[in-house]
């Protein structure tokens, strides 16, 4: 491999040659892209989002001149300027042509007239006064002269009520024509007219592509909506697809109407103030920008106003439905346009794809705050944003549910549990196994000793089971004890369990017959309702024990409520003796034995497991209305 020569490394490019070797930092990219981007629907008459291909930096060719009209009309010196129109052919051409006017006048240092050292030199502009105050789009003062660059053939004129300047230039701006013209002329206008050098862009097509052409329309539509009151003329000339169009807006609104198939027009809510003009819809999830009078749908502006939004909208949620969500989350539920104007912005690009101004320096004011009124946001708190944030939430919340579901029923039931919480039986035949729930580790000894080994298991639970009405799979299965009898019976969350495919046939609740045996019972009849397939078929029971077992001799009488013994109590006469039991575990061996061999089982149905009926006493934050509930019951 040959050496190469120190000069062959480190070269040195004329800013010219830069350009067309480097176009990407000048332009942007050179190279077809596919983006979807809203055009103009001439049949339907309203904006449609379309799948386009194009050339982002021919694009911005072209945009430099019509957004240099733009900036002429934004400046309260523009001879008058309130038209412009834009001409485009399929024969490879665009004139870009405003009612304005550039001073026809001799550039003292630069040796040339003024629309020659706008238009042929680079780096040249009226934008350079740091010291003024400019709500324009041109920043670098290249633009102009890059539309020159990237084209074969520049023509430009312009009058001023005294003179008409005209000049040419060709091969990319390297070629300045021996036409230079000076004339008395009465009238003002600004004329640019090029040929597009298209070997400079990596296409084959010769001419406009009829995407190309629409994209220019609609470049022409955004124009006149950023500067209200400038009358857009657009005209594409070809002999078999010819058209016109014609824009003019008085107000934004007008704008936005074009856009009725993305948002609902009539549901805006709106702010404006001395710099901008928001407008939010609750549908879509699109932003529409423009900063000094040109498209800009990203940047500061945008993240501006949406922060605030959307941290408002999350903070609302949260005081208001108990939701925490983050900006973020609300940040594409809804659809914004925005038209500000920015003091001296800065973009990411020669581009002007993104605004990169800080938001705290849109104004050189030293006193300016970014502000989104509260009256604004207030509104936006009580539109359809939050019933769209809420509903996103709730089907994200059940999309993450479904999918910790399959986690869990991937996981459960693979190995039955052991433990010293779980006595197994011996039978494998699931039709005549019995599980048995017990509170507390004084009824286990019991129970190991009077159960049918062969059929009776039990899970023993130690205090009172957590309340689990309201709560989500992946919270229940937090819990040990459901967690534990998922695993026992083997559940499925979110399917249906049929007791065919289950461990046992038959789930007893076997909790005291007290107060606190009954509140034992309810709080498992909740667990058990996550599947209310069980109570269809019949599997979920409460064990009856006795309250009080009355004895005389060989004889004995069971009592299963303190009701049904104050009927009898007189009846027994003398000689009965009476025990209370305390519980389960206030029954000897004898009489486990006797209860757990013939025992009484209470079934619960469906209808007993309404919801209505236990969101009345389960679920939480409802004490005020619990206790309206529980008023109107006694006075009933």
């Amino acid at each position: 491999m040959t050496k190469k020569k120190i000069e062959e490394i480190y070269k040195e490019m004329d800013e010219l040659t830069h350009i067309l070797e480097r176009p990407g930092m000048w332009v942007g990219s050179v190279k077809e892209e596919q983006k979807q981007m809203f055009l103009y629907d001439t049949e339907a008459k309203v904006m449609e989002l379309k799948e386009v291909t194009y050339i982002p930096a021919m694009l911005k060719v072209i945009d430099e001149v019509i957004s240099n009209s733009c900036d002429e009309y934004r400046r309260t010196t523009n001879m008058g300027l309130n038209k412009l129109n834009v001409t485009i052919s399929s024969d490879g051409w665009i004139e870009v042509k405003d009612n304005g006017g550039i001073p026809i006048v001799m550039h003292s240092s630069a040796g040339c007239y003024i629309p020659e050292f706008i238009f042929g030199r680079l780096r040249t502009s009226s934008n350079y006064n740091d010291d003024e105050d400019r709500n324009v789009i041109g920043t670098n003062g290249v633009g102009s002269a890059l539309a020159n660059v990237f084209s074969k053939k520049f023509i430009i004129e312009s009058a001023d009520n005294k003179n008409k300047f005209h000049r040419t230039w060709k091969d990319n701006m390297r070629t300045v024509c021996d036409d230079l013209t000076i004339e008395k002329c009465s009238d003002h206008f600004t004329s640019t007219k090029l040929w597009l050098d298209f070997k400079r862009f990596d296409t084959k097509a010769k001419t406009f592509t009829p995407e190309f052409v629409d994209i220019i329309e609609k470049r022409c539509i955004d124009a006149a909506a950023a500067n209200l009151g400038l009358k857009v003329n657009f005209e594409y000339k070809d002999k078999e697809n010819g058209r016109k169009s014609s824009w003019k807006f008085n107000k934004f609104d007008q704008y936005i109407d074009l856009y009725n198939g993305y948002v609902d027009v009539e549901d805006g809510i709106k702010f404006a103030d001395d710099q901008k003009q928001v407008w939010v819809y609750p549908s879509g999830s699109i932003n529409i920008g423009f900063v000094n009078g040109a498209e800009c749908s990203k940047g500061t502006h945008i993240k501006g106003v949406r922060t605030e939004i959307n941290n408002r909208v999350a903070e609302f949620m949260q005081k208001k439905h108990k939701i925490e969500i983050t900006g973020r989350g609300v940040d594409n539920k809804y659809s914004m346009f925005i038209c500000i104007n920015v003091v001296n912005p800065a973009y990411n690009s020669q581009t002007k794809e993104e605004l990169t101004t800080p938001i705290e320096r849109f104004s050189r004011d030293e006193n300016y705050v970014f502000e989104v009124p509260e009256q604004f946001l207030n509104k936006v708190c009580k539109s359809e944003i939050i019933n769209i944030v809420l509903d996103w939430y709730k089907q994200k919340a059940a999309a993450e549910d479904q999918a910790q579901i399959r986690k869990l029923n991937k996981a459960a039931g693979k190995k039955l549990l052991r433990s010293d919480k779980f006595i197994d039986c011996n039978s494998r035949k699931r039709e005549e196994k019995q599980l048995f729930v017990y509170e507390g580790d004084s009824a286990k000894a019991g129970f190991r000793t009077a159960r049918d080994p062969q059929t009776q298991a039990a899970y023993i639970m130690r205090g009172v089971p957590l309340n689990t009405y309201g709560m989500s799979p992946v919270q229940v299965m937090k819990n040990q004890v459901f967690s534990d009898m998922v695993n026992i019976l083997g559940l499925k969350w979110g399917e249906y369990n049929d007791a065919s495919k289950l461990s046992f046939n038959k789930i007893c609740i076997a909790s005291d017959a007290d107060q606190d045996g009954s509140k034992i019972a309810s709080l498992l009849l909740v667990f058990f309702n996550h599947f209310p397939e069980l109570f269809e078929q019949g599997l979920v029971c409460r064990l009856i024990s006795p309250i009080i077992i009355a004895t005389k001799g060989t004889e004995k009488k069971k009592y299963y409520t303190m009701k049904e013994f104050e009927k009898d109590e007189k009846k027994l006469g003398s000689g009965w003796k009476i025990k209370y039991c305390k519980g389960l575990g206030g029954l000897n061996d004898a009489e486990t034995r006797e209860m757990m061999r013939q025992p009484i089982f209470h079934t619960f149905t469906k209808d007993e497991m309404a919801d209505s009926m236990l969101r009345r006493w389960f679920a939480k934050g409802i004490a005020s209305e619990r206790k309206d509930m529980m008023k109107k019951d006694l006075e009933a």
